[in-house]
């Protein structure tokens, strides 16, 4: 988890990336890159080292980044309701058939 706790309002997404100078080490930081608008929380981040060298990450190490940009569009905007609001710590999330996979199978039984 990230030290940060954030709060984007409703106009407001971002989107995490690693940072450049770890990545050339081997360090890939996989996670859901995308961060809804209204979003609230610590980020998690998944952390995987596939280079050579082994490699030691404390807590307040730079090693990724953080690009907010103003969402478009709608009056409306979407707004992150997701299991994940406010979370502190990691935790599995539920793996559920979205809207698209239970029209499918109602189509296909």
């Amino acid at each position: 988890m990230t030290l940060e706790w954030i709060r984007l309002p409703k106009r407001l997404a971002a989107y995490l990336v690693g940072i450049s100078r770890w990545g050339r080490r081997g360090l890939i930081i996989a996670t859901a890159a995308g961060v809804h608008p209204g979003y609230c929380g610590c980020l998690a981040l998944e952390l995987s080292n596939v280079g050579e060298i082994p490699m030691t990450i404390k807590p307040g190490m730079a090693i990724c980044q953080l690009f907010v940009h103003r969402v478009d569009g709608s009056d409306k905007p979407e707004v992150d309701v997701s299991q994940f609001i406010g979370m502190r710590k990691p935790m599995v999330g539920k793996v559920e058939p979205d809207e698209l996979a239970r029209r499918l199978a109602s189509v296909n039984p």
